[in-house]
């Protein structure tokens, strides 16, 4: 018999290792997709460039393909920042959302739930000199971003867990990531 692997169950096991993210149940069925938000994809300065954005996924229904799975998480990492350093800290809340995601997946696969799948937060920013010219570089660790899926990812959050995200951010940088299983 498999063991139960819900919301409660993974938010103990995640938190040993990651105390400090917030974690928040996620109904697919409930998220907000909107066309607006591909088209911001557009405006992006990734946009066909970086491999795991809009013009390069799998062109599939992702609402439809969400609401495949019984459970779902939103990951929030808080990162605080200064002026002078909000690159570096834009790029390392990716990383470390992505590497934090990553690791759930793992946990879920070793727990026999191997359909688990994670959507970052932002644009994939693993590879320090960008994705490759012909290809990626890390096809097994590279993520979807959730909003390149047509989530609008802050009304979502707002109307799912009451957590409201506002721009531009004023000392912490937010993610968001989602990870289904």
């Amino acid at each position: 018999m498999n063991e139960e692997i819900d919301f409660e169950w993974l938010s103990q096991h995640i938190h040993k290792k990651y105390p400090d993210i917030k974690m928040f149940s996620a109904d697919a069925t409930k998220f907000c997709f909107e066309e607006r938000v591909n088209i911001n994809c557009f405006y992006c300065k990734n946009y066909d460039v970086n491999w795991k954005c809009l013009t390069c996924i799998p062109k599939i229904n992702y609402q439809n393909m969400m609401c495949e799975y019984e459970y779902g998480a939103f990951i929030k990492l808080e990162l605080p920042f200064k002026k002078e350093n909000f690159p570096e800290i834009r790029a390392k809340s990716t990383n470390d959302l992505h590497k934090i995601l990553l690791y759930m997946e793992k946990i879920l696969w070793e727990h026999n739930r191997p359909m688990a799948i994670s959507f970052i937060g932002g644009s994939c920013k693993l590879c320090k000199n960008g994705c490759g010219p012909e290809r990626c570089n890390q096809p097994y660790s590279t993520r979807i971003p959730f909003e390149a899926t047509g989530v609008n990812v802050i009304k979502t959050m707002e109307e799912q867990t009451g957590v409201k995200i506002t721009f531009p951010p004023k000392d912490k940088l937010e993610r968001i990531g989602l990870i289904l299983w």
